[in-house]
């Protein structure tokens, strides 16, 4: 079945490169790199060109790459069974030393930034070769988020959690307002959940206007979280991606918002030096962490979108009039959403 797939691609090789904003020590871009090389029932995923191992935990091990280009496989080829007759015709040739095939004692902490990733380039390859069977680039981030203390009895308390964000326009469809990360199958926990859980308010959980990329499908919107400390103080880190690049679009799909982190001080609000990764935030009652999420980038030309649907999402506040007009022109706002 996988072979007979591989044989209604094209025949050729096509390449992608996306980056890593640095790996949460050294302010340093870190490229992922693929060459997709299709030969009748033959496929070569070949990660020449990646950054080598680094000493941040942005690192995986071998067979977690070859299980993330599995995952890739699984979502460009829906109809396929999940089994390892899939994965023989395909060959992942990932270089030694690099981040994508860390050895111990490498850290491997933020390996899910990491996967993403290599989804991402996956698709932007494939999108050469076949832009009928890839969506464009979720929002690539699961903004592993810590605010932790000690309640006014003593007793410890950290809240851990991840947060969502646009997904890709599609050949047929916007992409997903404010989904879930598509690596497994765990869910954003609600806010109601978190705030009867630890010492914490929600100032504002919301989507994220102008954020989704702009294309004939647009990206899916990113979300906007703010939390405020209700204990004396608190500490918080924050380990994420995308601050510096954004999640790319397909198909002359344009790139989605980057991830926008900031944290309240007596002095104001500040951002992170290393743009998505800080650790030992100091915050005392009263004060807040604010994450921006990214959208999705966007399928196909924003040209050919319909004006309808760009008066709708300007409608519903997914857009605000000027990025729309910049976007997509001034015709949507002749019709009727």
């Amino acid at each position: 079945l996988m072979r007979s797939e591989l044989v209604a691609l094209p025949d050729g090789r096509w390449e992608a490169t996306d980056y890593l904003d640095n790996d949460g020590i050294t302010d340093t871009a870190l490229p992922i790199k693929v060459a997709l090389e299709v030969s009748g029932d033959r496929l070569i995923l070949d990660f020449a060109g990646t950054a080598p191992v680094t000493a941040g935990p942005v690192n995986i091990a071998l067979p977690t790459a070859v299980a993330t280009a599995y995952v890739a496989i699984k979502h460009i080829f829906p109809d396929l069974p999940a089994n390892a007759g899939v994965m023989r015709p395909i060959d992942v040739r990932v270089p030694a030393g690099s981040l994508l095939s860390a050895e111990f004692p490498a850290p491997v902490g933020g390996y899910t930034e990491t996967i993403l990733r290599m989804i991402d380039v996956i698709f932007s390859a494939v999108a050469q070769a076949a832009p009928d069977r890839v969506v464009a680039n979720a929002y690539g981030t699961i903004n592993a988020l810590s605010i932790a203390g000690k309640r006014a009895n003593g007793q410890p308390w950290v809240m851990f959690s991840f947060f969502g964000g646009g997904h890709g326009g599609s050949p047929v469809s916007d992409g997903l307002n404010h989904g879930n990360a598509p690596i497994s199958t765990a869910t954003i926990p609600p806010m109601e959940i978190l705030e009867a859980a630890y010492p914490v308010m929600f100032r504002q959980w919301a989507l994220r206007p102008d954020s989704a990329g702009p294309g004939a499908h647009r990206g899916g919107l990113g979300a906007i979280y703010e939390i405020e400390v209700l204990e004396e103080s608190a500490e918080a880190f924050l380990f994420g991606e995308r601050g510096r690049f954004a999640p790319q679009g397909v198909v002359d799909g344009a790139p989605g918002a980057m991830n926008n982190f900031r944290y309240e001080q007596s002095d104001g609000w500040h951002q992170p030096p290393l743009a998505s990764k800080m650790l030992g935030i100091k915050l005392s009652k009263g004060q807040a962490v604010r994450l921006e999420t990214p959208g999705g980038g966007g399928y196909g030309a924003a040209r050919d979108r319909a004006p309808e649907a760009v008066a709708r999402d300007v409608a519903l506040g997914y857009l605000t009039s000027e990025a729309a007009t910049e976007a997509y022109g001034s015709e949507w706002q002749e019709v009727t959403p």
